[in-house]
């Protein structure tokens, strides 16, 4: 079931308050057993999170090949990526199978698209009809629940770096093909650092 409030904005001025360094962070988020975290609460404690060129500046690496994945921190609830993007770079049409997400723009301009199955006549199949798009900016949040369907892109000439977390940690996804409407489950890997030595 869709939430009407998938995306939201900027800070508030009560978030800007109240900062959260990245260890009151991690330690924050390991009190939540991530089957009990709201989506809201996840997405206040982003807000919160102290992001600055020492967090994120060793995790920011591009690649022409595609968007990059570079992993900031994992533990047993949540995991935290820094993606980086080149003109023109986007995600795949997916699913987080079961975990939540909150995505928070760093720099540039970032295109989230939400998407709802619309008939799935035939076991591993699913057609699609875009149910949101919106282009987001700096320090701004995109919001993904348990089991939204979306997809991530940067639509501009610029670079775009996002941080983004999920809990609890996303091994997998669900690929949606949306010519085909084929269904595929894809195992994730990271960009390591070796990648671009």
């Amino acid at each position: 079931m869709l939430s009407i409030h998938k995306y939201a904005g900027g800070m508030s001025a009560n978030s800007l308050t109240n900062r959260l360094g990245i260890d009151d962070f991690i330690i924050e988020l390991m009190r939540i057993s991530p089957r009990h975290l709201p989506l809201d609460q996840l997405k206040n404690l982003v807000m919160r999170l102290e992001v600055n060129s020492f967090l994120l500046t060793p995790h920011i690496h591009f690649c022409n090949a595609g968007y990059t994945r570079n992993l900031l921190c994992r533990t047993s609830r949540f995991d935290m990526l820094v993606l980086c993007w080149l003109p023109g770079q986007m995600t795949t049409i997916h699913d987080h199978a079961g975990s939540l997400n909150v995505t928070r723009v760093c720099s540039g301009t970032l295109t989230a698209r939400l998407f709802q199955v619309r008939d799935r006549p035939v076991p591993g199949r699913a057609l699609l009809e875009l149910q949101m798009e919106q282009q987001l900016g700096e320090n701004e949040f995109s919001l993904v629940d348990r089991n939204d369907i979306h997809q991530l892109a940067n639509m501009t000439e610029q670079r775009l770096v996002t941080l983004h977390v999920y809990a609890p940690p996303l091994r997998n996804i669900t690929v949606y093909n949306s010519y085909t409407g084929q269904i595929e489950p894809v195992a994730l890997r990271y960009t390591l650092e070796d990648d671009f030595a």
